[in-house]
This record gives structure tokens, sequence and C-alpha cells, in this order.
């Protein structure tokens, strides 16, 4: 049997903030050929425009600017009805009201939307927080998700990183609620033989920070 391989990637709000912590934003581009790296608009407005918010926001702002060739800001239903009163609030100096799992339910949509046949091209969402397991019965059937610190543990394993741990303990250093623990590496139910995301990564060490 032949697992099927991921074409996209989806990173949340959550990775970003704990890769950038951990000196390793980079390991989002270790992609081979045909391997497309995707924000939902939603997600790109939380971490950009919203970056005063986070420690590390600046830096995930310039990292994204500096390679808007590798990674897609996709349009989402959610991000065009939420977000022109989100830059206005943003604008007026307002606080800006931030809606309950927008980036998740962002990103849910934007999968659903994408898929041209069914179940649709295996897709990986890389996350941090509950809600995609909890809500597992309204994603599509084409959707990988795996933990950051899965996702660590399996560049490693495949000799992309050197070391999970170090920047496992980067991350926790600066950020301690960062979820080490939390190994999530669900296959998509609906794609046969299910899928093998790690196939999609070169071999090769992440440029030193």
């Amino acid at each position: 049997m032949t697992k099927k391989r991921i074409t996209v990637v989806i990173a949340d709000a959550g990775p970003l903030i704990s890769l950038a912590m951990g000196q390793a934003l980079d390991v989002l581009l270790l992609e081979r050929p045909g391997v497309q790296v995707v924000l939902t608009d939603v997600v790109y407005f939380e971490v950009t425009a919203l970056a005063d918010r986070y420690a590390d926001g600046a830096e995930i702002a310039q990292f994204l600017a500096q390679n808007q060739h590798r990674i897609a800001i996709k349009e989402t239903t959610i991000g065009k009805l939420a977000l022109p009163n989100l830059r206005l609030q943003l604008e007026q100096g307002q606080k800006v009201q931030w809606g309950e799992d927008f980036g998740e339910l962002s990103i849910s949509g934007f999968v659903k939307s994408a898929r041209t046949f069914n179940p649709g091209s295996p897709t990986l969402v890389l996350l941090e927080d509950d809600w995609f397991e909890e809500n597992a019965y309204a994603l599509p059937g084409n959707v990988h998700l795996v933990s950051t610190s899965s996702f660590l543990d399996g560049l490693e394993r495949h000799g992309v990183i050197p070391s999970a741990q170090a920047i496992k303990d980067r991350i926790l250093r600066r950020r301690p609620g960062f979820r080490r623990d939390y190994l999530l590496d669900r296959e998509a139910h609906k794609i046969a033989d299910g899928t093998t995301w790690k196939a999609s990564f070169q071999a090769v060490k992440p440029a030193k920070q």
C-alpha cells in the first residue's frame, strides 16, 4: 500500500509563534517541490496586523514578508466577512474584537473550499490546541493533523533538523505554556492508505538563525 503524499501544509498562529520563539521558523520551508505552504488570510492578519500581541510578532511578520514567494496567503469566506471590520478597528485605534476560533474556522473553511474532487488533496494542518481534534467531525477527510511537537519529532527522525528537543527547549524557555507533550500525528481518514507528511520534507538542515 502506498501512502499519499501531502500537497499542502497549513499553519495556525500557535505553531508560528512557537517556532519563532524556538528560532525555527525556517523549518516550514523545507518542503519538497510540489508542496505548498499556506496561511489563511485570517491567520496572516492575526500574526502580522496584530503582531504586537506576541513577543516574537515582528519576527514572524518579517519571516513571512521575506518568504512571500514560498508562502501563499489564501482568502477565506470568514476572512471576507470579518477582516474589513477588524482592519477598520485597527485603523481607528480601537481594540480589535478578535472572534473566538477565527483562525481555526478559516483553516477548516479553506480546506473545504479548496477541494476540486473528493476527498481532496492530502492536506497537513499544523496546530497546537485541541480545536481541530474536538471538531474532527466537521473537518474534511483529507486533513492530516500534526501538532508542533510531533512535527519537530518527525523532522528529527528524518534528519531534517539535528534536535527537536533543542528547539522545544528554546520554545519552553520563552513560552512556558507550550505543549511539548501534545503528540498528535493523525492521518486523514478519507485518504486511501493514509498520508505520509514526512516524505514531503528534504533531509537538509535549516539555515542557522
